[in-house]
């Protein structure tokens, strides 16, 4: 019976090695790595540490914390068809947490710097910075990656340039496959064309400059050889320099979270969140506590899920503009919208109202009066017995002219109103 209750168990502990197996090297063919990888010493040294009990437990932490965030990341991967590993990046950018930490700092969950934001074509400005809206941010990330791709090819560099940028990868890249190249073919050292790649290699180190002239090294020595994977760029980093340390970490970090995932250690990864984000449109000027008000939610519970709105109104730049709110409120939302005011709109256009009434009071008013009588100062003459002679108020007269003294000097026109 025993025995049998061994063979039994050694066959199930051999049908799960060959199914972790096989889900650890469908992240890397997801990754466009090759799947010799994996038995990369200081991947197999990230992967042993991450795996720990209590490296888990914190991770696990963070995914109960930012159920929601994380539930908008998940369903934008799926929509547009991103390697699963990418929802890890802004696990290590932010462990999922949407903020910003001063004005020229990365920020949100995918920590998108100023630039980039612009770039992207995120609003960024005093009123909105749509880097801290979940949904806009999510997707335009999802754009940066995809467009990274679509130019290096492979889902590992596109990674990498999310996280150290396009010129200092396809440097890397370029470098890498010249070295490589050479190795192979050593008698190719002074060929013309080689020394143009030099060229190009030293031009871009010196000046930033010929970003294009770094991916024909690359599409013609490393894609198209199809030989130089990401264990070369990894073993022979520290004596070359092509990436950045701790990028390299980066992605061993991604791919090793992504493993630990396929093994249903992450227990919090599926968890729902308490609600689902939906869009609506707000117009401008409402308050948010009004907003909040009307679906019966808490006030800073709307605000967290509306961090991109930076003040306490919607902006009055646009006529509409987006907010999110729970699925479950979007009907009594729509019900009740139409009955939030706008006060702060409407004491701008009440004191513009004002403005104009007054201006045109005050233009009725000079229509209506009659052309002055102009009076030249002479000697001897004063406001009293200029208003004597003239049958008017002294003090009128002083108004009329603009005059908080009573001194006027000979040869002054005064302005004379009956």
């Amino acid at each position: 019976m025993n025995k049998i209750f061994f063979i039994i168990l050694i066959l199930i502990n051999n049908l799960l090695a060959n199914f972790t197996e096989e889900t650890d090297l469908k992240v890397l063919k997801d990754l466009d790595i090759e799947t010799s990888f994996i038995n990369e010493p200081s991947f197999q040294s990230i992967l042993k540490e991450y795996s720990s009990s209590q490296n888990i437990t914190y991770y696990n932490n963070i995914l109960k914390k930012s159920s929601l965030n994380a539930q908008i990341v998940r369903e934008e991967i799926e929509n547009e068809n991103l390697p699963q590993s990418v929802f890890f990046i802004p696990m290590l950018e932010s462990s999922f947490s949407n903020q910003i930490n001063g004005k020229k700092n990365p920020a949100g969950i995918w920590q998108i710097m100023p630039q980039t934001a612009t770039n992207l074509k995120l609003r960024n400005d005093e009123f909105i910075d749509e880097r801290l809206d979940l949904v806009k941010s999510t997707t335009a990330a999802s754009s940066y990656l995809k467009r990274y791709y679509k130019k290096l090819d492979k889902w590992y560099l596109a990674l990498l340039a999310y996280n150290c940028g396009e010129g200092r990868v396809i440097y890397g890249m370029a470098k890498a496959s010249l070295d490589k190249y050479l190795e192979e073919n050593p008698s190719k050292s002074e060929d013309s064309t080689i020394r143009i790649y030099k060229n190009y290699l030293a031009e871009y180190k010196k000046n930033k400059s010929g970003l294009s002239d770094l991916y024909e090294i690359y599409n013609q020595l490393g894609k198209r050889n199809g030989n130089l994977g990401f264990s070369y760029i990894v073993k022979n980093n520290k004596t070359n320099d092509y990436i950045p340390d701790s990028s390299l970490v980066y992605i061993q970090k991604i791919i090793a979270f992504s493993m630990i995932a396929n093994r249903d250690l992450f227990k919090s990864i599926d968890k729902k969140s308490k609600y689902q984000l939906e869009k609506v449109k707000a117009h401008k000027g409402l308050q948010l506590k009004s907003l909040a008000n009307i679906i019966g939610m808490n006030y800073n519970e709307f605000r967290s899920i509306n961090k991109h709105i930076k003040k306490e109104a919607l902006p009055t730049d646009s006529k509409l503009y987006n907010i999110y709110i729970p699925h479950d409120k979007v009907e009594i939302y729509n019900q009740k919208i139409m009955m939030v005011k706008a006060p702060v709109v409407n004491e701008v256009k009440k004191e513009v109202k004002t403005n104009v009434t007054t201006k045109e009071k005050q233009k009725k008013e000079q229509q209506t009066k009659k052309e002055p009588i102009i009076y030249s100062v002479k000697k001897g003459d004063s406001f009293l017995s200029i208003a004597k002679k003239y049958n008017i108020d002294a003090k009128k007269l002083k108004a009329d002219n603009n005059k908080k003294s009573n001194l006027i000097k000979v040869g002054e026109k005064i302005e004379i109103y009956k």
